[in-house]
C-alpha cells in the first residue's frame, strides 16, 4: 500500500464507541468539564486523572452503550491497545475456552494484563491450559461507570500480572431508582443473534445515609456456524501451485482455493479409498447402500488430504464460528455512612455462564487394510465394494470410519462465580484516608465432553469391538462399511465431566495523606499491605486422565500459595508557578511481594515526572519495574497429551520454507529423511505432550512512557495527547508451541540444538511426539506511540448549525514488536521483529464522529486495522496474495431521548458488510476480520 494511502485510511478511520475520555478528562453532552480528586489507576494518592503521569484512557458509559455490544470484551478487544485475547471465536478445539472473554493489551498474551474492579482483584478463572485470567464476561456493561485503560507496567501498584498495563472497571454507585435496559441484535445474514436485558435497583435508607442496590443482568448470544458463511474458515487455503517450477521462478509456490473439501473427513456416510499408481494418490469411493461411486479421484486431491473439485464433504459441516453463550449477573452493593467520617460498604457478585461448542464426529484415521484381513475379523465386505477392488486388480483399501450417526463431538463449559468483599474506609481529622478491603471468593468450572470415542472398546486397526462386551459375548454388529447403529455408538461413545475450582481469598489496607507543604505543593503520601491466597484444583474425569480417550489430561491436585506485599507511595511537588513551570510533580512508589511457591522475593517500582509547562501543555513520563509470578498452572500443570495441526517443516511441501539459505533442507537430510518425503503430519493432527515447569522463575518487565497533553487555551474542548511507551520483558513464560518446536528445530544452524531435543521421530522420519512446556524464554518487547485527540464544540457557535459534534481518535503506531531467544550453538541472544506482518499491524485507529441534536444523538465509527504480509522472510513468492488487506469497516448508532425515562436507539454495526473470507488468514475471523458481516441492533432504556 502507499504511503499516502495509508494516511488517509488513517484519517478516516477507526474507532468504536469508546468516546475516549481523554488522559481521563471528562465530558458530558452539555459539555461540563469539571474535575473531581478520585483515586484513578495507576495510583492510589487521590489526584484528577487529568493530573496522573500514566497514560490512561477512560472509556465512559454512553460509549460503551453506542457501541451496540452487551459483552464487554467486544468493546475492548478491538481497541487499538488490545490484541485478540479470547473471546466469542475461542471455542472449538480449544474445548475450556469457549464462552471465555479475557483481555490482552499489547499482544502480550491475557496474563499480562491485569484487569480489576473497582480497584481490586477479582478472583478468578482458568483458561484450557489451566493459567488464571479475569473472567470480564462476568461484568454487565450496563453496571459499568467507566473503564480506565492504563498504559505500561503498575505492579509498584497492583502487584504482579500488570506487565502490559491495567485495565480498571468500575461500576456504578449510590444507584437511586428503577431502570430497565433491553436490546436485540442480529446480522444481516444469519448466525451469531444477541440478546439481553438488565434490571436495576436503588433505594436509599437510614435518612439518606445508607444505600442499598441490587442488578440483574441477563445475556444470550445464538451460535454463528463456519457453514454459514461461504468460502469461511477451512474451504479457503493455501495449496500447492501446480504451475510451480521451483525456488526463485516467479511462481507462487502455494496459490489460493477456496472451495476446499475433505475427500476422507467430516464424512456423513462410509467411503473407502483406492490407490491410483498413476497419480501416486487415492481415489475415494463413496457407499450409497448397496451400490458405491467414484467422489474424489485422486486427479483432483492436493497434499493427499484436500479436495479441489469441491467433490469431498464439508469442512465447516460442525464448528462453530461464534459459540452459543449464556450469562446470568447478579450484583448487589450496600453502603452506609458510620459517621460523617466513615463508611463502610459491601458487594455480591454472582454470575453463571453457559457455553456450547461442536466439532466433527469422532473417526478413525484412514488404515489400509487387506480382503484377508477384513475375512480374519470376521468383517463382511459388500459385493460392490469387492467389485471396485477387482477393476483396480489389488486387494487391499483404505478404510476411514466416522461416527457421523453419533453427531458431533460436543462440549459444555458451566462456570460459576461468586464474590463477596467489604470495604471500610475513612478519614482521621488531619485530612488522612485509610481503607481496609477484604474479598473472598470462587470459581467453580464444569466442563462436559460429549461422544468421544473409547479406545478400549474398538480396535481402531481391525474396526473389531473389544472389551466388555466380548466377555459377555453381547458385542452388537459393527461394520466399517455402513453406519453405526445406536447399540454400537452408546457402547464405544462417553461423555465425561473435568471440574476446576479456584478459590481466592485477599486482605489490603492502605493509608494517604499530606505529608508536608513545599513551595511547590503539598508532598502526599500513600503505605498499604496486601495478602492474597489463592488455590487451583483440576479435576479431569478418570476417564480422561486414563489415556483411554484421543488425548490424555492429569490433574492438579489443589495447588495453593500465599502472596504477602507492601507498598509505598510518594507523590512530590517540586515546583509551581514558575516560568514555562507551572507544576512540576515528581511521583515514585515500590512494592516487595513474598510468594510461599517461590524461593525468592520479588521487588517492583516506578518512578514519573509530571511537567506542565502551562495551563496548555503538559509533558509526563513514567520508568518502572513490572513482576509477573509463574503461575499455580504454569508450574505444576500434569501431563496433557494431546493432538494438535501440526505442520513437518520436512515434509515435500514445506522443505523449500525457512531461512533462504536453504538450511532446512540440510537439516531434514541430516535428520536422515529423504528429499520429496511426505510426512505422517500431511492432512493428520500431531500428537503433543505439555507439562508445568515447578523451576520456573517470574518474569521481569522494563516499562517507559513518555508524552504530552495539549489542551490550548485557544479551543475550548480540544485535547489531544502523544504518548510513547516500551515495554521490555525478560525471562519470558512461554511455551513455545509444538509448530515454532518443528521449525526451530530444522531452521537452526544446525540440528544440534535443544528443539529438536524434544521433537520425537520414528526411525522412518514420520513425528511421533513433540513436547511443549513452560520455560523461561529470553524476552518480548513492545515499542509504539499512543495518540488520542478529542474535540467537541457548538456547531452553533461556530457555523450557525444547530447541535453539538464531537470527535474522538485513538490511534496506535507500533514501532517494534520482537521476540527475543539465544542460539544454542552461538549463545548469542537473537531478535526477531514481527512488526508489520499480518496480526501485528503497524497502525491500528478509531475514529469516532458524534453529533447532538436536543433529544436525537447520531454517532458513526470507524475502525482501522493495517494489513500485512503473512511471511517476513523476503520470499514474496512463496504465497500468493502474500499481503492480507486492511481491515476498515464502520458502525452507526442513533438513539432518540423519547422522554426524561425512555430513550429509545437502533444501530447498524459493519455497516457496508465488510467480509474477508477470500484469504485463508482471515477466512476464520477474528477480532477485526469479523464474519458476522452487517449487524443490525435495537434497544430502549427505561427508568421509573
Amino acid at each position: 500500500m502507499q504511503t499516502h494511502r495509508k494516511f488517509l485510511a488513517i484519517a478516516i478511520a477507526a474507532a468504536a464507541g469508546h468516546s475516549g475520555l481523554l488522559h481521563g478528562q471528562s465530558q458530558d453532552n452539555t459539555g461540563d468539564t469539571s474535575l473531581e480528586e478520585v483515586v484513578v489507576t495507576g495510583s492510589r494518592i487521590q489526584r484528577s486523572t487529568f493530573d496522573t503521569p500514566s497514560p490512561t484512557t477512560v472509556i465512559d458509559k454512553e460509549s460503551i452503550k453506542m457501541s451496540g455490544e452487551l459483552n464487554l470484551n467486544e468493546v475492548l478487544s478491538t481497541m487499538p491497545q488490545f490484541g485478540e485475547g479470547f473471546d466469542a471465536t475461542s471455542g472449538s478445539y480449544s474445548f475450556g475456552n469457549s464462552g471465555l472473554n479475557a483481555l490482552d493489551m499489547r499482544d502480550l498474551g491475557v496474563i499480562r494484563t491485569l484487569s480489576l474492579v473497582n480497584g481490586h482483584r477479582p478472583v478468578q478463572i482458568t483458561t484450557d491450559g489451566n493459567t488464571m485470567v479475569t473472567e470480564i464476561g462476568m461484568i454487565p456493561s450496563e453496571l459499568v461507570e467507566r473503564v480506565e485503560v492504563l498504559t505500561g507496567g503498575a505492579s509498584a501498584v497492583y502487584g504482579a500480572d500488570a506487565v502490559a498495563g491495567v485495565v480498571n472497571f468500575i461500576l456504578k454507585d449510590n444507584y437511586q431508582g428503577k431502570s430497565l435496559r433491553t436490546q436485540l441484535g442480529a446480522s444481516q445474514e444469519g448466525g451469531g443473534e444477541t440478546g439481553g436485558v438488565t434490571f436495576t435497583l436503588g433505594e436509599n435508607f437510614a435518612n439518606n445515609r445508607g444505600n442499598l442496590a441490587f442488578s440483574l443482568d441477563y445475556f444470550e448470544q445464538k451460535p454463528l456456524l463456519f457453514r454459514e458463511r461461504d468460502s469461511a474458515a477451512g474451504r479457503t487455503r493455501y495449496i500447492p501451485n501446480p504451475d510451480n517450477t521451483g525456488p526463485e521462478d516467479g511462481i507462487p509456490d502455494f496459490i489460493i482455493h477456496n472451495n476446499i473439501t475433505y475427500p476422507d473427513f467430516n464424512i456423513s456416510g462410509n467411503v473407502f479409498g483406492m490407490w491410483n499408481e498413476e497419480y501416486q494418490g487415492i481415489d475415494w469411493y463413496e457407499i450409497e447402500d448397496s451400490t458405491v461411486r467414484l467422489r474424489t479421484p485422486a486427479s483432483a486431491i492436493s497434499q493427499g488430504w484436500m479436495a479441489t473439485d469441491g467433490s469431498g464433504f464439508d469442512p465447516n459441516a460442525y464448528n462453530f464460528a461464534r459459540s452459543p453463550f449464556e450469562r446470568l449477573n447478579g450484583y448487589s452493593r450496600v453502603t452506609f455512612e458510620i459517621s460523617d467520617h466513615t463508611q463502610l460498604s459491601a458487594d455480591l457478585m454472582y454470575s453463571n455462564t453457559k457455553s456450547y461448542d461442536e466439532i466433527d464426529p469422532d473417526f478413525i484415521w484412514g488404515t489400509w487394510v487387506s480382503l484377508d484381513d477384513l475375512d480374519v475379523n470376521g468383517i463382511v465386505v459388500p459385493d460392490a465394494v469387492q467389485q471396485v477392488l477387482a477393476d483396480y486388480e489389488d486387494s487391499s483399501l483404505q478404510i476411514p470410519y466416522t461416527f457421523t450417526s453419533a453427531g458431533p463431538r460436543w462440549h459444555k463449559n458451566e462456570r460459576e462465580y461468586l464474590a463477596v468483599s467489604a470495604t471500610l474506609e475513612g478519614e482521621f481529622d488531619n485530612g488522612w484516608r485509610w481503607d481496609t478491603y477484604l474479598n473472598s471468593g470462587y470459581t467453580d468450572a464444569v466442563l462436559t465432553r460429549g461422544n468421544n470415542l473409547r479406545y478400549d472398546r474398538i480396535d481402531t486397526g481391525t474396526f473389531t469391538l473389544i472389551g466388555p462386551c466380548v466377555e459377555q459375548g453381547n458385542c452388537p454388529d459393527f461394520s466399517p462399511f455402513t453406519q453405526a447403529s445406536d447399540a454400537v455408538n452408546d457402547y464405544v461413545m462417553t461423555s465425561h465431566d473435568t471440574t476446576t475450582n479456584v478459590t481466592q481469598h485477599s486482605f489490603a489496607a492502605n493509608l494517604t495523606g499530606d505529608l508536608f507543604e513545599l513551595p511547590g505543593g503539598i508532598v502526599k503520601f500513600g503505605a498499604g499491605l496486601e495478602s492474597r491466597y489463592e488455590s487451583l484444583d483440576y479435576q479431569p474425569s478418570e476417564l480422561w486422565q486414563s489415556g483411554l480417550l484421543s488425548s490424555q489430561q492429569t490433574s492438579i491436585d489443589d495447588k495453593s500459595r500465599s502472596v504477602r506485599e507492601v507498598y509505598a507511595e510518594l507523590l512530590v511537588p517540586l515546583f509551581a508557578e514558575l516560568p514555562l513551570m507551572e507544576s512540576l510533580e515528581f511521583e515514585t512508589a515500590v512494592r516487595a511481594a513474598e510468594y510461599s511457591t517461590e524461593a525468592a522475593n520479588f521487588t517492583s517500582w516506578k518512578t514519573g515526572m509530571n511537567w506542565a509547562l502551562n495551563s496548555s501543555v503538559r509533558f509526563r513520563s513514567v520508568y518502572s519495574l513490572a513482576v509477573r509470578a509463574p503461575q499455580l498452572g504454569e508450574m505444576f500443570l500434569g501431563t496433557s497429551i494431546g493432538y494438535s495441526d501440526l505442520t513437518d517443516p520436512c515434509d515435500s511441501d514445506e522443505i523449500d520454507g525457512g531461512p533462504a539459505d536453504g538450511r532446512r533442507a540440510e537439516n531434514c537430510a541430516a535428520l536422515g529423511i529423504a528429499e520429496g518425503w511426505d510426512s505422517n503430519l500431511k492432512g493428520q493432527r500431531g500428537r503433543v505432550v505439555s507439562q508445568g515447569n515447578e523451576t520456573l522463575r517470574e518474569e521481569e518487565a522494563t516499562t517507559f512512557t513518555a508524552g504530552f497533553v495539549f489542551t490550548p487555551t485557544f479551543a475550548e474542548g480540544l485535547n489531544i495527547s502523544v504518548d510513547y511507551y516500551d515495554i521490555d520483558l525478560t525471562d519470558m513464560i512461554v511455551r513455545f508451541g509444538a509448530n515454532n518446536t518443528l521449525a526451530l528445530c530444522v531452521d537452526s544452524e544446525s540440528i544440534n540444538n535443544d528443539f529438536c531435543d524434544q521433537v520425537s521421530r520414528l526411525a522412518n522420519g514420520d513425528v511421533e511426539a513433540v513436547r511443549d512446556t513452560f520455560i523461561n524464554a529470553d524476552g518480548s518487547r513492545r515499542i509504539g506511540i499512543d495518540i488520542e485527540v478529542d474535540y467537541q464544540f457548538s456547531l452553533y457557535d461556530m457555523i450557525g448549525v444547530p447541535g453539538d459534534l464531537r470527535f474522538n481518535l485513538v490511534a496506535n503506531r507500533q514501532l517494534e514488536s520482537s521476540y527475543t531467544a539465544t542460539n544454542n550453538l552461538t549463545g548469542e541472544a537473537e531478535t526477531t521483529d514481527y512488526l508489520g506482518e499480518f496480526g501485528v499491524p503497524e497502525w491500528k485507529a478509531d475514529f469516532t464522529s458524534t453529533y447532538y441534536l436536543d433529544t436525537i444523538t447520531l454517532r458513526v465509527t470507524a475502525k482501522y486495522t493495517q494489513g500485512g504480509p503473512i511471511d517476513l522472510d523476503g520470499r514474496h513468492e512463496r504465497y500468493e496474495n502474500s499481503v492480507v488487506e486492511d481491515s476498515l469497516y464502520f458502525n452507526f448508532w442513533s438513539g432518540y431521548q423519547a422522554s426524561n425515562a425512555v430513550q429509545l436507539y437502533l444501530g447498524v454495526n459493519n455497516l457496508s458488510n465488510e467480509t474477508w473470507t477470500d484469504h485463508p488468514y482471515t477466512s476464520y475471523g477474528s477480532a477485526n476480520y469479523s464474519l458476522l458481516g452487517r449487524y443490525l441492533y435495537a434497544g430502549a432504556s427505561l427508568t421509573f
